[in-house]
């Protein structure tokens, strides 16, 4: 190995041999990692001064990787969060060439050495059903486009599915108007090419049966006004400007992420059980689908008036005892 290891090549090889062959991971996971070193790159080249052909590996270092972070906070406005995300990018990279060549080992261990930083967790926004309502009367369903957008706003709502997942859904995932007395389902393709199965409401059985009437089965579902199907920013941008029509939610962020979050809360205020929250959102484990239980101010109420709190009994002062042996006497 060569004692100054070129960058470029070395990120080739993580970038489309390493996340994509060897760890297969999703695709919006190695778009982060693209972004990171989209960013990493230009501001290592300006404070070297150096080509981004010439960049060594050795070239970053720790000290420039927490100026980045901070770069990152102060200057692009980045949350912590945000800046957390970038450093396990580059923490992963350091790991990936420490596990190859041996000459960058101890680099390796002062890239990975670099704390996170602590962030206060964001509270978790959602809809009333109410509120959700609202959004959904939006769209004019006299019109093909007002249909489309409204189909998509309820499929949704009703499966929590992911924006990637609504983008990437294709007729032949659907299983809607059946005539078998089987329930209406789709398949949903997730993070890490999980695939799991959602029922569907009548409303939106009704709906979609509606859209995928006369297309083949490789066609995508959800097609915007220009006939072309949805791309995650068109459906950023139809949620944004249906909330932006409901007078309750001014001054609101709502994005597709707050709607996924208020279908997990319509089924745990309906009394749907934590677990099969789960997998109905597609999450691994239950410690991320918990969140919920902590959120809903009306459940908490409700199980504080169910719990038969059991009031102390009045106890004689201690000076009525007649000394410590007779209570310890009495025990």
């Amino acid at each position: 190995m060569s004692d100054t290891p070129i960058l470029g090549p070395w990120l080739e090889r993580i970038l489309l041999e390493h996340l994509v062959t060897e760890r297969n991971l999703a695709r919006n996971t190695r778009d982060s990692y693209l972004d990171t070193f989209k960013l990493l790159v230009p501001f290592l080249c300006a404070k070297l001064k150096k080509p981004d052909d010439r960049l060594a590996v050795r070239d970053i270092t720790s000290e420039l990787v927490r100026h980045f972070l901070t770069h990152l906070e102060k200057e692009r406005g980045c949350t912590a969060q945000t800046r957390n995300q970038r450093l396990t990018a580059i923490r992963a990279f350091a790991r990936y060439l420490g596990s190859r060549d041996p000459t960058l080992i101890g680099w390796c261990g002062q890239i990975r050495a670099i704390p996170s930083k602590k962030s206060t967790p964001q509270p978790i926004e959602w809809l009333t059903t109410a509120e959700m309502d609202a959004v959904l009367a939006v769209p004019d369903r006299k019109t093909v486009r007002g249909r489309n957008e409204y189909a998509l706003l309820l499929f949704l709502y009703n499966t929590g599915a992911r924006v990637s997942e609504a983008t990437q859904l294709r007729v032949g995932d659907l299983q809607v108007g059946r005539r078998d007395g089987g329930y209406p389902l789709v398949t949903l393709y997730g993070k890490g090419g999980k695939i799991r199965q959602c029922p569907l409401w009548p409303e939106t059985d009704s709906v979609l049966a509606e859209l995928a009437n006369g297309r083949s089965a490789n066609d995508p579902v959800f097609l915007s006004r220009y006939r072309q199907p949805y791309t995650r920013f068109g459906v950023y941008r139809l949620v944004e400007r249906c909330a932006a029509n409901v007078p309750a939610l001014k001054g609101r962020q709502v994005t597709p992420h707050v709607l996924r979050h208020t279908t997990a809360c319509t089924l745990l205020r309906s009394g749907v059980d934590i677990n099969t929250i789960r997998a109905w959102l597609g999450h691994v484990t239950l410690n991320t689908t918990n969140i919920y239980t902590e959120i809903d101010l009306e459940m908490k109420a409700k199980a504080l008036a169910l719990c038969d709190a059991v009031k102390p009994k009045p106890g004689r002062p201690w000076k009525e005892k007649k000394g410590l042996m007779a209570l310890l006497q009495s025990l």
